[in-house]
């Protein structure tokens, strides 16, 4: 069902020590870290938590977005279209997106709500 989660934080080096400290014992790792991400992974293996940094105060601009797994590109499609139907805002169409994975197909939406969901066929890292 889920692919990966993600958290805005307002300061990615505190998140790192915190997220490092409390992952380190239920045996997840760092796995990638650039100036704008860092991902966290079982095993320090596959990233599966990820986190970005968030400029200002707004706790809008903060929080979490999660993304669902879809067996196909033609899955990501169809949910994307009925998400739109039922009050869904589209933030990155569906499509190969090569800068983020180069096999990575998928979608990201506003629910009516205002969360961030995606939907993603292929593998993302």
């Amino acid at each position: 069902m889920f692919d990966h989660l993600s958290v805005g934080v307002r300061n990615l080096d505190a998140a790192r020590r915190f997220y490092a400290a409390l992952f380190s014992p239920l045996g997840h790792m760092e796995t990638s870290s650039t100036e704008t991400e860092l991902a966290f992974g079982p095993g320090g293996r596959t990233s599966q938590f990820f986190l970005y940094p968030v400029s200002g105060d707004q706790i809008a601009g903060l929080g979490s977005h999660i993304a669902f797994t879809a067996g196909s590109r033609a899955a990501v499609n169809s949910a994307c279209e009925a998400a739109v139907a039922n009050g869904a805002a589209i933030l990155r169409p569906a499509g190969e997106h090569p800068d983020i994975a180069p096999d990575y197909y998928g979608a990201v939406l506003l629910d009516p709500d205002g969360n961030k969901l995606e939907i993603v066929a292929g593998v993302m890292h």
